[in-house]
């Protein structure tokens, strides 16, 4: 009778979004393809495409899912994102860190990443052409050996289990990105602040990134320079380091990784995210698609620190689960009462893109009961980053407007920089000097520039009824009495 021939073994490559051409995964692959009798499928993205192997510069996540599970191997870069997808169809990563020496990434923390990995055992390591040759030749004669143990396929690329494997303590030499993360809740400040650091040489003020999604892509909304987002040189460039441009990205997709991820009350299932394999996946890609924005700003901009403005302490949360970043916790707070009353006032956002006008016109505003409940939840939610080991310090509002240029320098040198006094020049005599900068998202005031006076608002100290501020005093008290606020009067 006659046989019926074995189908050949298939082998796919996966080199990522990054705009960086990744030619040396690709170049090797396709060599190896051209000398063996196997199905050799290269997603390419910007790279040169292969002469040998079937060639996709990108793939939809169907087509991906079914040749990762059909594959009897899986070459791919060093991304987190990647990997866990590679692990979660079974197969045992076979991988190729990028090299920024190579013009392959923004820095080396795919190397430090892939090496600690490996240690563990969670991947295979390609370190030159002849290696590769050799586990991938490995994986076609044995397949079995490169299948992934059915307790590690869904958790073993978790972004809890990366967040202890990777160790982010770079070496002096390797480029970190070094972000200043605003915790606490809105209304305290966090917008004056920012731009206050923003006017700082080396400094940029990215305004409240958890939200550039939505914000930023989706409503195209006003930069802080005036422009649309999308219109706006320097987020576009961003938009390009990072994704090879912002039509390259599902940002639908991130948008919903952030809405269901990115709240309050997700802390415990994103601690305990070991336990929960399907939010794990979630985790990993919305922790890739942070690195590769955090990176690209960085890049971008040449800032020494990045100032992140969004307060949700779950936004630190996922940050610091980002390989490489120097990631550092101001926690700012003000008078519960101001916090309060400035929720119930009427505010308009505007930044809405006059040509479609897309999105809320208003800000959100709260009951005297919600918005207490919320002071209370979100600040002690930020509290909890220093318990995590996030470097942390505390920040009055009041403090900052009674002594500008000492808090200021002061709250420099805790984020690593260490002020000149030319570098404060802004800051003049109860008033500070605005420059446009690229803020997403935020208090209205991120638009405005020019002089602007440095005073407490204090109208809640004569527009807030009595009734009102007890009971705001009351709702808040363990806080209010921590921060050292009186329960009576205003704060002097």
């Amino acid at each position: 009778m006659p046989t019926t021939a074995s189908p050949s073994p298939l082998v796919v490559a996966v080199v990522g979004t990054d705009h960086h051409p990744f030619d040396r995964l690709v170049r090797w692959v396709d060599a190896w393809a051209a000398e063996r009798p196997a199905r050799v499928v290269v997603q390419h993205g910007p790279a040169t495409a292969p002469s040998h192997a079937e060639g996709r510069s990108m793939m939809g996540p169907e087509e991906l899912a079914a040749l990762l599970r059909d594959a009897v191997a899986v070459v791919c870069h060093g991304g987190p994102g990647t990997i866990s997808a590679v692990r979660e169809a079974g197969k045992v990563p076979i991988v190729l860190a990028r090299r920024s020496d190579l013009g392959e990434h923004v820095d080396d923390h795919q190397v430090l990443f892939v090496e600690r990995l490996a240690r563990s055992g969670e991947v295979r390591v390609a370190a030159d052409e002849t290696a590769l040759r050799l586990v991938l030749d490995a994986a076609v004669a044995d397949p079995a050996a490169f299948r992934a143990p059915a307790s590690l396929q869904n958790g073993s690329a978790a972004a809890a289990r990366f967040a202890d494997l990777v160790d982010d303590r770079l070496t002096p030499s390797s480029p970190r990105v070094r972000v200043l993360f605003i915790a606490g809740w809105g209304r305290s400040g966090s917008t004056l602040l920012a731009r206050m650091l923003g006017q700082v040489p080396g400094v940029f003020a990215a305004g409240e990134l958890r939200d550039v999604w939505l914000r930023g892509i989706i409503e195209d909304r006003l930069c802080g320079c005036g422009n649309t987002f999308r219109a706006c040189e320097t987020w576009r460039a961003i938009g390009e380091a990072a994704f090879g441009g912002w039509e390259a990205l599902d940002v639908e997709e991130v948008a919903s990784l952030r809405r269901r991820l990115d709240r309050p009350w997700m802390i415990p299932r994103i601690l305990g995210s070991k336990l929960t394999p399907e939010l794990d996946a979630d985790v990993v890609r919305y922790v890739d698609r942070l690195s590769r924005l955090h990176g690209a700003i960085a890049a971008v901009t040449e800032a020494k620190l990045v100032v992140d403005s969004s307060k949700i302490a779950t936004s630190a949360l996922f940050l610091r689960q980002v390989p490489g970043m120097d990631l550092r916790a101001l926690h700012l707070v003000r008078d519960p009462r101001g916090v309060v009353y400035s929720w119930q006032r009427h505010l308009e956002r505007g930044d809405e893109n006059v040509e479609f006008g897309d999105g809320e016109r208003s800000m959100l505003r709260y009951g005297t009961v919600t918005a207490s409940a919320r002071y209370l939840g979100y600040n002690a939610a930020a509290h909890g980053l220093a318990a995590l080991g996030v470097p942390s310090r505390f920040l009055r509002y009041e403090d900052l407007l009674m002594a500008p240029r000492t808090t200021l320098a002061r709250v420099l040198r805790f984020a690593g920089i260490e002020p000149e006094v030319a570098s404060l020049a802004f800051l003049r005599d109860g008033t500070v000097e605005l420059v446009l900068d690229h803020t997403v998202d935020g208090n209205p005031m991120r638009l405005q520039q020019g002089s602007v006076r440095l005073r407490r608002d204090n109208e809640w100290t004569r527009e807030m009824p009595t009734a009102r501020r007890t009971a705001v005093a009351a709702l808040t008290a363990p806080l209010l009495a921590a921060y050292g606020y009186p329960f009576r009067g205003d704060h002097r």
